[in-house]
């Protein structure tokens, strides 16, 4: 087998994270009184978005995104709230979004049935996740989790990859490889942590980053065999 070791990215990788967000959203909206319509998602995922990407490329810190989401939305929409509360509220809705990517269950089996090794590498929140990974029932299918939250650095930081393989074995980095959504985060990362990497997303926006490319989470079998 060319690939055994198997680090998966979480949100928008083998978990619906766009689903379970703009479940928690609606909710969140619903519950302090202000208006949210599906315009304002996606004006929402886009502010979310570009800062997990700023945090990713070292330009804030993982603190700032949480309320600071919130202050900016509201600010580009002249709404008036409590970012904290609202953030709160938000993230115990996000806990209970558990919705799996298509053929998510069906890999992380195969690749078990394969006696692959395979780790949840997220830069996510750690309860959010780890409350996420047992409601859905693939926790089990995991060998371990990685979340940056707990560890001393983060994606694509090469300090986090590090500490993955010093836990794991430094002599399974030959035989790893990551799978994630995210060129900045996760392609960027395995760059940094000398590894290969699996681009899930859109061919048209792969990059040199990406050694191989899927749009359908099973054909990542064919790329390890």
């Amino acid at each position: 087998m060319k690939y055994s070791v198997i680090l998966a990215d979480i949100d928008n990788t083998l978990f619906d994270f766009n689903a379970a967000s703009a479940a928690g959203l609606t909710a969140t909206f619903a519950h302090f009184s202000l208006p949210f319509s599906e315009g304002d998602r996606q004006l929402f995922f886009s502010i979310n978005d570009s800062m997990w990407r700023a945090f990713e490329r070292g330009e804030i810190e993982k603190a700032e995104i949480y309320e600071g989401r919130f202050e900016r939305y509201l600010a580009a929409q002249g709404l008036h709230g409590d970012k904290a509360e609202m953030n709160r509220y938000y993230m115990l809705r996000l806990r209970e979004g558990h919705q799996l990517m298509p053929h998510c269950r069906e890999l992380l089996q195969a690749l078990n049935a394969r006696g692959c090794e395979v780790y949840a590498a997220t830069n996510g929140e750690t309860a959010v996740q780890l409350s996420r990974m047992e409601a859905s029932g693939v926790k089990h299918l995991f060998r371990d989790h990685f979340i940056s939250e707990g560890m001393c650095a983060a994606k694509p930081s090469k300090a986090y990859f590090d500490e993955v393989f010093s836990r794991i074995g430094e002599e399974k980095r030959k035989k790893a490889i990551i799978l994630g959504d995210s060129l900045t985060g996760d392609m960027q990362g395995g760059r940094n942590a000398g590894i290969a990497t699996c681009f899930f997303g859109n061919p048209d926006e792969a990059d040199s980053r990406c050694d191989y490319t899927i749009t359908d989470l099973l054909d990542f079998l064919k790329i390890i065999e």
